[in-house]
Formats: structure tokens, sequence, C-alpha cells
């Protein structure tokens, strides 16, 4: 049998292209893509949340229970001032930090069951401060 030379070296190259393309490529699709992927379909709406201070607005969010929700966050502090939006108790929760000015998104997959969820700023701080809202699973 004859051999190419450096062929298990193309091999190699071969491999690791065939792989990080797999790897890769999936996670260059925008986020509804990889929502629909994950999620099995779009979002089921998409929220505006904004930072500023040591607020979130809305202070309330009403959401249906197993779905998939977008979320938006804004902070409208200077470029200094980040805050980050965390969910909890939700089958998937985000948590997404945004420096001032910017504007910054995810999606989340709410709680099976209805109920009250926090949704705060985990900078250390800000929750002692008031940067605290609702999740509201219908």
């Amino acid at each position: 049998m004859r051999r190419i030379p450096g062929g298990s070296g193309l091999a190699i190259a071969l491999g690791a292209i065939l792989f990080s393309s797999a790897i890769l490529v999936p996670l260059s699709f925008d986020g509804i893509t990889r929502t629909t992927i994950a999620f099995g379909g779009p979002p089921a709406l998409t929220l505006s949340v904004t930072m500023t201070g040591r607020s979130i607005t809305p202070s309330e969010i009403h959401v249906p229970r197993a779905s998939a929700v977008r979320v938006e966050v804004k902070n409208l502090d200077g470029p200094r001032d980040g805050h980050r939006l965390k969910t909890s108790g939700q089958q998937y929760d985000v948590d997404i930090a945004v420096w001032g000015g910017l504007t910054k998104s995810d999606t989340f997959l709410t709680a099976q069951k209805p109920g009250r969820y926090p949704l705060i700023c985990s900078i250390r701080g800000h929750v002692s401060e008031g940067m605290v809202a609702v999740l509201v699973v219908d």
C-alpha cells in the first residue's frame, strides 16, 4: 500500500474542520434560530425590560407558562454602571449582563407551574437597593 506524504496531517486537518463546523455553525445562527432549535419554536412573546438607577421596569411582568420568551434588556445608566438581569425558577433561566447604554437579549423557557418568580439585578447590593421585579407565570 502506498502512503501519501503528509496524509495523516491532512486527515487531522479535515477532521478538525468537520468537527468545528458541526459545533460552531449552529452557534452562529441568529437568536431566533437558536431558540427554535432549543425550544422547538420561536418565542411566544418578546419582553422589553429597562434597568436604570436601582429599578427594573416594568416591575411586574406577566408571561404564559411553559413558553419561550425573548427578553430585551436595556441599561439606561452610564457606561460604567453595569446591571445583570437574572430569572430564577424557570425551566431555562437567563442571566444577562448589560453595560450602561447598551441593550442585550436572550430567551428563556418559563416555568410549567403558574406563580410569582423573582426577576432581579444580580450585581452585589442592587437587590437590597430595590432592583427587583416580579415575573408572573399565568
